[in-house]
C-alpha cells in the first residue's frame, strides 16, 4: 500500500489514532474538523475493512452529504484507483470498505436496520435531535466501533452540547479547534474571518470562535415565559396535531388572552404506526370533544382517526402567505406567532418549551438570515400553528393586506 500524507493542523494529526469510543471535534468553521474526520475515514476504509455511516440529521439528497468531501480527499491521496465512487456510496475495491450516506430523521428506521457499522461520522452535530441520537447510538455497538463527530456549537441546550462537551465521560475523546489552529487556512478566508471580527464581535465569536450563544439574530420568538399556570375560565381550548412516524407526533392545546397565547397542554410521542396513534388519542381525555387540527398531507391518518366517530379531525388550509409554498406558509404564521405580548408555556410541555425557543430563521453558511423558518425540531411549533389557524388567517388578513397577502 501506499504511504498517505496526511494534511492536518498539528492540533488534529492525532485523530485517526485515538480509541475512545466518541471523537467530537468541536469549535468554529475553517478549523479542519471536517477534512481531519473524511482523511481518518479514508485511511481506515483503505487500511481494513469496514463499514462507515455517514449520517446527519436531514439529507434531502447526496448533495448534502460529506460524499463530495471524501471524493475530493480520495483523489487528493492518490486513491482514486483503490475507490470507487458511485453516486449512492463509496468502496474500497482493496479491502471492500463501504461508505454509507444516511439522513437521520427521515431514515431512522433504515439506520437501525445497519447492524455491521465499524465507524459511524456524524456530520454538523449541533442539528441531531434527542430522539436521533437516542437511536443511532445503540445501533452503533459492533465490537470497537467508533463515532467520528464534527459540530460547530449553537447553544447551550443542544442535545450533542449536552451530551458531549458538558460532561465529562472516559469514552469521549473532545478536542475544541478553531481557524487560529489551521495553517492551511486561505488567504481569502483570513480575510473574510478578520473583516467579521472587526464588523460583528458577537456573531465572529459564535461561527469562527465556536462558542455557544443564548439567543441568536435568527431566533424567532423572543416573547417566551416559562412557568406553572391555571386555566382561564371561558377562553376557547385551540388544540393541534403535528403528524409524524419517525418524526414525533405533536398534540398541543393552547388559549389567548389579553393578546398573550398561552401553551398549556402537550402529548408528544414518535415511532407510532397510525393504528397505535389513534388507540392513544382515544384516550387522551382533554381532547374528548373538542375540534383537533391536523397536518393535512396526512389524509389517510386523518380518514383513519375520524372512522372511531369519537375524535374530530380537521386537515388545516394552509391558506395564509401562499397555499402553494409551504415556506411562504410558515413565515406568515411565524408573524402571527410574533405578535404576541407573551408566550406563555406551561412547565409540563417540556418538548414545547425546548422547540419554541430554538425555533429559527433558516441561515446560510455565511450566517445570512433568510425569510422562512428553517427545517428543524418544531412539532410543537407545528402544531400550535394548525390548533390557531383560523385565527392567523384573521390576523394575516387584517394586517398584512397589500404586504404579500392573498
Amino acid at each position: 500500500m501506499n504511504t498517505l500524507q496526511v494534511k492536518l493542523p498539528e492540533k488534529l494529526m492525532d485523530v485517526p489514532f485515538y480509541n475512545e469510543r466518541y471523537v467530537v471535534l468541536y469549535g468554529g468553521r475553517d478549523s479542519g474538523k471536517s477534512h481531519a474526520i473524511a482523511r481518518t475515514l479514508i485511511i481506515k476504509a483503505y487500511t481494513e475493512k469496514c463499514n462507515i455511516l455517514c449520517c446527519r440529521e436531514i439529507q434531502t439528497s447526496i448533495k448534502d452529504s460529506v460524499h463530495s468531501l471524501l471524493a475530493l480527499i480520495i483523489k487528493d491521496f492518490g486513491l482514486s484507483k483503490a475507490f470507487e465512487v458511485t453516486k449512492d456510496e463509496i468502496r474500497c475495491i482493496t479491502t471492500g470498505s463501504k461508505f454509507i450516506f444516511k439522513g437521520l430523521r427521515h431514515n431512522i428506521e433504515d439506520v437501525k436496520g445497519k447492524e455491521d457499522i465499524k465507524y459511524c461520522w456524524v456530520s454538523e452535530a449541533r442539528t441531531i435531535s434527542e430522539e436521533s441520537w437516542n437511536i443511532l447510538i445503540p445501533t452503533i455497538r459492533k465490537e470497537g466501533s467508533q463515532f467520528f463527530i464534527d459540530l460547530n456549537p449553537d447553544q447551550e441546550d443542544d442535545p450533542v452540547y449536552q451530551r458531549f462537551i458538558l460532561t465529562d465521560r472516559p469514552d469521549v475523546k473532545k478536542i475544541k479547534v478553531c481557524y487560529y489552529d489551521n495553517p492551511f487556512l486561505s488567504d481569502t478566508s483570513k480575510q473574510e474571518i478578520d473583516y467579521l471580527q472587526r464588523t460583528s464581535p458577537d456573531l465572529f465569536r459564535w461561527i469562527y470562535g465556536g462558542e455557544i450563544r443564548e439567543t441568536t439574530e435568527a431566533t424567532i420568538l423572543h416573547n417566551i415565559v416559562v412557568h406553572d399556570f391555571d386555566y382561564i375560565a371561558g377562553k376557547v381550548l385551540h388544540t393541534g396535531l403535528d403528524l409524524g412516524y419517525s418524526d414525533p407526533n405533536a398534540l398541543m392545546q393552547c388559549f389567548i388572552s389579553d393578546n398573550e397565547l398561552y401553551v398549556y397542554r402537550e402529548w408528544y410521542q414518535n415511532g407510532l404506526n397510525p393504528d397505535e396513534l389513534r388507540d392513544i388519542l382515544l384516550n387522551v381525555e382533554w381532547i374528548r370533544g373538542r375540534d383537533i387540527f391536523a397536518d393535512s398531507s396526512r389524509p389517510e391518518i386523518i380518514k383513519l382517526l375520524n372512522a372511531t366517530h369519537k375524535l374530530r379531525v380537521h386537515p388545516v388550509k394552509k391558506s395564509i402567505g401562499s397555499q402553494k409554498d409551504g415556506k411562504r406558509y410558515k413565515w406568515a404564521c411565524a408573524l402571527y406567532l410574533k405578535q404576541f405580548n407573551k408566550i406563555h408555556i406551561h412547565t409540563s410541555c417540556i418538548n414545547a418549551a425546548n422547540e419554541f425557543k430554538k425555533w429559527s430563521w433558516e441561515t446560510t453558511k455565511e450566517g445570512k438570515i433568510l425569510e422562512h423558518p428553517a427545517d428543524g425540531n418544531d412539532h410543537s411549533v407545528d402544531s400550535i400553528i394548525y390548533a390557531l389557524e383560523n385565527n392567523a388567517f384573521r390576523w394575516y388578513s387584517t394586517h398584512m393586506r397589500g404586504n404579500n397577502a392573498n
